[in-house]
């Protein structure tokens, strides 16, 4: 590689850095309340875009930071907000701002990469069409808002994620910054979750044990960040089992997974690395996978038998079978279009919850990623989802020599491959980091072939 072309890729990293570091100091300001005045928010929105538009990397890395603060809501002068909801905007006006000087440049080929696949296009538009009709006949009117509030937060503004990320990712190093610095995030995401088991300063107790959270309020969430950001990087890991560090990261993540103390999440794991295993024909090393989980199960077991045996509930059966039981029935009554967005949890202690489920009538959602679906969203998002699948794995078999060759993309399919087997048996979806990270990894599979495909003039 010619000298000049080295320092320019630096150039380019250092550039996304120091951008990064500005959002994250930004992030900093709307978190201490100062955005809610307009003297503030407003540099800060045009520090933001200016960002995202002259290091996307950094953009994307700033909402993938943002997405473990969903919860928490900031003041800001039209109303309260998202770190992460803040940080799509902005990234996506950042990267409008590029689309518009491609014009100017008559550069057609960024707003290609909006509209292809079509195999995965389409589906994507379907989502959103499905999302509207679902709030538009939802079961209970009075509750519109809340339906509208998660097509926004879910649906809608993830997948401008989706569509600035395909832009940004036309360049490797822009690719490169976002996927390295998610592996960071989830490893300062571990850190703080193991810290607050070892210091007792937060979890949740579980019996004789503490279930970390990290910045989450409860252990399942965590460990459905944890279990993606851990699997993107074993992937990474594999393909450069040389580089120690990458090793003490993922060691740190799974640490960190471990804590949350969600079988689910172990489980899903596990098959993620599986998956990568296969992925890389490392076929020899299943059989030291099945050891080691062997070896878990036991050793948590011995450390806490009472979380490993628990079925929730009245523990008669597993909480999830009456979840479920109910969620069926609820589909019975709305077979078409469902109940509507973030609506499960208004039919579901009112009309279906069963006795035995009753310490749990709180839940929002099915625990089941097909329920989940149907219910949300209706028959036309069970066809939305099922076509983007079998769009997905269309692009996997045409640039499947790409994709192995690739350094992140493996681990995006292990993690999204993790992301639905969870889902079957909790939320895979429908929350705005979820929806964010199976975007993100999405993005990661679509732009790995074009690293290999000479692009003009890409930013």
């Amino acid at each position: 590689m010619m000298p000049d072309r080295v320092a320019d890729i630096r150039l380019r990293y250092g550039v996304n850095l120091f951008g990064f570091a500005l959002l994250v100091m930004l992030g900093l300001v709307v978190d201490a309340g100062l955005a809610r005045y307009a003297v503030a928010a407003v540099p800060i929105v045009v520090i933001a875009v200016g960002v995202s538009a002259i290091a996307p990397g950094a953009g994307v890395a700033g909402v993938l930071a943002a997405a473990p603060t969903m919860y928490e809501l900031h003041p800001v002068p039209w109303r309260q907000a998202s770190l992460v909801e803040l940080a799509i905007l902005a990234l996506t006006a950042g990267i409008g701002l590029r689309l518009c000087w491609s014009l100017v440049h008559r550069d057609f080929a960024p707003w290609r990469a909006l509209v292809t696949p079509v195999q995965v296009v389409l589906p994507v538009v379907l989502i959103v069409l499905a999302a509207i009709v679902a709030a538009i006949m939802v079961a209970d009117p009075s509750r519109r808002a809340v339906s509208l509030r998660e097509v926004r937060t879910v649906i809608i503004e993830p997948i401008m994620f989706l569509a600035a990320a395909r832009i940004a990712f036309r360049n490797p190093v822009h690719r490169t910054f976002a996927a390295a610095s998610f592996v960071g995030i989830g490893a300062a995401v571990a850190i703080l979750a193991v810290l607050q088991v070892v210091l007792d300063s937060g979890g949740v107790r579980a019996g004789d044990i503490l279930r970390a959270t990290g910045p989450y309020p409860h252990p399942n969430n965590l460990s459905f960040f944890l279990e993606r950001t851990f699997l993107l990087s074993v992937g990474f890991a594999i393909a450069r089992p040389r580089w120690w560090g990458i090793w003490v990261l993922v060691a740190v993540q799974l640490a960190g997974l471990g804590l949350t103390w969600s079988r689910g999440a172990w489980l899903a794991a596990a098959f993620g690395v599986g998956v990568l295993f296969l992925i890389r024909g490392m076929y020899r090393w299943l059989a030291g996978l099945g050891l080691a989980g062997i070896l878990a199960i036991v050793a948590a077991f011995i450390i806490a038998p009472d979380r490993i045996v628990d079925a929730g509930g009245s523990g008669v059966e597993p909480t999830r079978f009456t979840i479920w039981r109910a969620s069926m029935r609820m589909v019975r009554d709305h077979p078409v279009f469902g109940v509507g967005p973030d609506q499960f949890l208004y039919q579901y202690w009112r009309r279906y919850v069963e006795p035995r489920g009753w310490p749990e009538r709180y839940t929002s959602h099915p625990h089941n990623l097909i329920l989940d679906i149907w219910l949300r969203l209706g028959v036309l998002g069970l066809v939305a989802f099922g076509t983007l699948l079998s769009g997905v794995i269309w692009r996997l078999r045409t640039t499947w020599k790409s994709i192995r060759a690739d350094l992140w993309a493996p681990g995006a399919i292990a993690a999204l491959a993790a992301g639905l087997l969870h889902g079957f048996v909790d939320n895979g979806f429908f929350l705005p980091d979820l929806a964010t990270m199976t975007w993100f990894f999405l993005a990661i599979l679509l732009s790995a072939p074009a690293l290999s495909i000479p692009e003009s003039n890409p930013q």
